[in-house]
């Protein structure tokens, strides 16, 4: 595995643009705990705990909150006095989350329909449904 994490990795792929709908929130909280109990993920707990947060942040419409100094005190059990500047924790397992989310959907996760997807420069999951997808309930189809 490279030590790159190139942007384009999880393409082809549908962004979705909105999670609503029970069954849409179901398939993503599905695809979630698939990935938790992937290999990829077996020895890496605080990567787990940081991935839930950040995907139940954003399906109960609280992206917002996914600011770094939150996700360190929230996740990583840091003070309310916590620095990001001084203490880059959430950078770091934020870096190697990326790489774990790529490791599985390029070896075991290759078929997942759904993919969970952290970009460089944002804490704000997204999800991408592949091209193409007939299986998509419609409340995870794009629109437009």
């Amino acid at each position: 595995m490279k030590d790159s994490y190139p942007d384009d990795w999880f393409a082809p792929g549908v962004p979705i643009e909105q999670i609503d709908g029970q069954m849409a929130q179901q398939e993503v909280r599905s695809a979630l705990n698939r990935l938790c109990k992937s290999k990829a993920f077996s020895c890496s707990e605080k990567l787990m705990r940081f991935l839930t947060f950040v995907v139940e942040k954003t399906i109960r419409g609280e992206s917002s909150h996914l600011k770094e100094t939150i996700i360190g005190m929230s996740v990583f059990g840091r003070t309310p006095d916590y620095d990001p500047k001084a203490d880059t924790i959430v950078r770091s397992q934020a870096w190697r989350l990326r790489l774990k989310l790529k490791e599985y959907y390029e070896s075991e996760g290759a078929s997942e329909p759904l993919k969970i997807v952290l970009q460089k420069g944002s804490y704000v999951p997204f999800f991408v449904r592949l091209a193409g997808d007939p299986a998509a309930p419609a409340s995870l189809r794009p629109t437009g």
